[in-house]
């Protein structure tokens, strides 16, 4: 594959899509891919320490790379505007959104591990280890709902969230944010979790089966297609 040539919203797809394979896999490749996509992503930063931030979250079996494709990398079709993200022009606007999603989910991830309990704070133990997932309830781990701007940062009692949490949950985690930065994924599957579901905002916990089944009978915003057939 001629990587060199394509363009940033192809190239995000295709590395997403051999990195989930690789992940949902049980394949040690997705710790050290070999396939050039990475490395090419890499090499069009423009500054020094951003290989290193995106190689690390990109690798990270949490980060939410399908979610990214569905909306980050996925045309926008509104009622009267519609937003092809393969302009030319819109490369670098992507990579620097993607850095900031990484250098955002990196820092969320350092927190969980230094300001709450990792083992406990979601409804797996965030160790980095395959888990059972949440089965037989009505929420099907879909991410639809977290496919938002922002929400109130109004935290369950006794809980504190540190001051740049409330930046992110209100929607400025980057520019035009249309997805929540605490939503995980889960190795590769289409499978995504609130990494801090058990401390999650009040709004959030107040959203239930009734606002789910509203919210997937809406249009999406998105258009998603996939690099391969």
């Amino acid at each position: 594959m001629d990587t060199k040539n394509l363009h940033i919203t192809d190239l995000f797809k295709h590395f997403a899509q051999e990195q989930q394979g690789a992940l949902k896999g049980y394949d040690s490749a997705w710790q050290n891919p070999e396939n050039g996509l990475l490395n090419e992503l890499l090499s069009r930063c423009r500054k020094q320490t951003e290989p290193s931030i995106l190689r690390q979250a990109l690798l990270d079996p949490y980060f939410p790379l399908g979610m990214l494709e569905k909306t980050l990398f996925a045309n926008v079709d509104g009622m009267r505007f519609f937003i092809n993200k393969h302009r030319p022009d819109l490369e670098p606007v992507l990579l620097d959104e993607l850095v900031e999603w990484s250098g955002t989910f990196l820092r969320i991830r350092q927190d969980i591990e230094a300001l709450f309990n990792p083992g406990s704070i979601t409804c797996i133990p965030l160790d980095g280890e395959r888990q059972q997932l949440p089965n037989n309830q009505w929420c099907t781990l879909c991410g639809v709902c977290c496919q938002i701007g922002g929400v109130p940062a109004e935290a369950p009692a006794g809980v504190f969230y540190p001051n740049y949490w409330e930046t992110y949950l209100a929607g400025g985690a980057v520019n035009n944010q249309q997805l929540c930065p605490f939503l995980f994924q889960y190795f590769g599957e289409q499978r995504f979790f609130c990494g801090i579901h058990n401390i999650k905002p009040i709004a959030c916990r107040e959203f239930g089966e009734k606002e789910c089944r509203r919210r997937l009978s809406e249009r999406s915003l998105h258009q998603f297609q996939t690099t391969r057939p």
